[in-house]
């Protein structure tokens, strides 16, 4: 193995390390400080500071680490963010204090939303090919909706106020996303039909009573 390679092995076993002692804490409410993540992880703590210069790029690397574990996925249908809901709740089941510390966090919220473009395109994809048509500010509105419910803030939430696991939060899920989009869908197809109606009516008068 090339001197580079080997190197960077070596720092991505530190950096995993360094997650694990991340999700440790966070698991066990324990501030988060440079010198604890250095003790839970058992690497020096100026290592630490090397991989992770601020409290904000650790907390973003423990997001991307537990979508990694979760196999977060981008789906384009509802069926498919639906498929990929069932594997993140259950998924999010294994390591709940971690994603519940994330979520409660101020660094959380940021470290969440630095691919919140990514996660906003692929809601917008999957109204626009479930319930194609809608008017643009329903278009969003209903995109805002399918991205709330796949988030872990439901899955949290159906956590603490149903009692219910990951899998029959996702059921949940799975049922609201297929009520909404084909709601949408409707809806959709509702507006396109009348305003072909009123086209065919107008197209009509223009002409004139017939002889």
């Amino acid at each position: 193995m090339p001197t580079g390679s080997l190197q960077e092995a070596r720092a991505a076993v530190v950096r995993d390390r360094v997650l694990a002692g991340v999700a440790e804490l966070l698991a066990e409410g324990r501030d988060l400080t440079y010198a604890n993540v250095a003790a839970a992880s058992a690497v020096a703590e100026r290592t630490v500071y090397r991989h992770f210069p601020t409290r904000q790029d650790l907390m973003t690397a423990v997001v991307e680490w537990v979508n990694q574990r979760a196999g977060t996925q981008r789906a384009t249908t509802g069926l498919g963010a639906a498929e990929v809901v069932r594997h993140q709740f259950t998924t999010f089941d294994e390591v709940a204090p971690v994603v519940r510390a994330l979520l409660l966090a101020p660094e959380g919220l940021a470290a969440r939303l630095h691919d919140n473009d990514d996660r906003r395109v692929a809601a917008l994809a999957v109204v626009d090919h479930d319930a194609p048509g809608l008017d643009a500010r329903t278009r969003r509105r209903v995109a805002a909706a399918v991205q709330m419910l796949t988030s872990a803030a439901a899955w949290q939430t159906l956590r603490d106020y149903w009692d219910m696991d990951g899998a029959e939060a996702a059921e949940t899920v799975a049922v609201a996303l297929s009520m909404l989009l084909e709601g949408s869908r409707q809806e959709a197809e509702g507006r396109s039909a009348g305003r072909a109606e009123s086209r065919s009516k107008r197209t009509a008068s223009a002409k004139g009573p017939e002889t």
